[in-house]
């Protein structure tokens, strides 16, 4: 989780080039205006269900997204949610097109498509407790356990872009002793914040729906992507 959403941060402020042809970054969207803004995005579970095939197979099915707030410092100096942001705002912009081509950049981005799988595990991993289904002790001795280093705590990542544009005047560039400056020198700030929370709280998994045999076999038959973080699609979009 901590890898996707670090990648989203360089994605949306235009660190590497976008997944889907015609995508443009919150920074080129922000470009050539003035002023500071600062906001969050993170990764969210829009849609959630559990389906069982013919077979009685469970299959976890999610629809993720991204989500967007614009901030503000508060009277006490923290950063905090404005009551409104604009739909037009630069971050909401970039959230809306990840969202709507989710499922291809999961195809591409193999960071992505591993974060939606976490998603669909924690799915499952909901429907097992709130079913009260008892696992024997086969299914916890699948694997070694490995004991590893723990962080018990949660990074924070936060993307920060400064354009600054010098204009000339008579041949010389306008230094903060003329007149002209505000005129002259033009600066905007850039700060994203962001993260992941599923929000698997909010679902409430009832018995799955069936789904056909085939949908299973197909789903079995996708190709996983590549292992590389920047992997794309020479093809398609």
């Amino acid at each position: 989780m901590f890898q996707a959403d670090y990648h989203l941060k360089e994605l949306s402020m235009g660190e590497y080039e976008q997944p889907v042809l015609g995508m443009r970054s919150s920074f080129d969207m922000d470009k050539g205006k003035e002023g500071t803004w600062c906001g969050r995005e993170w990764f969210v579970v829009r849609k959630a269900e559990m389906h069982r095939s013919q077979d009685g197979v469970l299959v976890p099915f999610v629809k993720m997204g991204v989500e967007a707030r614009e901030q503000a410092l508060s009277p006490e100096g923290r950063l905090e949610d404005t009551p409104v942001t604009l739909p037009n705002h630069p971050l909401v912009q970039y959230a809306e097109a990840f969202t709507r081509y989710f499922d291809l950049i999961a195809e591409r981005k193999s960071v992505i498509y591993q974060l939606r799988e976490v998603a669909k595990a924690s799915m499952m991993a909901k429907y097992l407790l709130e079913s009260g289904i008892q696992l024997g002790d086969a299914w916890f001795d699948l694997a070694p356990c490995a004991e590893s280093a723990c962080c018990m705590e949660v990074p924070q990542l936060w993307n920060v872009r400064r354009c600054v544009n010098i204009c000339v005047k008579d041949g010389e560039i306008v230094d903060g002793r003329s007149e002209d400056a505000e005129k002259g020198v033009k600066s905007s700030v850039a700060v994203v914040y962001g993260g992941v929370d599923f929000g698997i709280d909010r679902f409430r998994l009832a018995a799955p729906s069936r789904v056909a045999a085939s949908v299973v076999a197909g789903r079995a038959a996708l190709a996983r992507p590549a292992s590389s973080l920047m992997a794309t699609s020479a093809a398609g979009l």
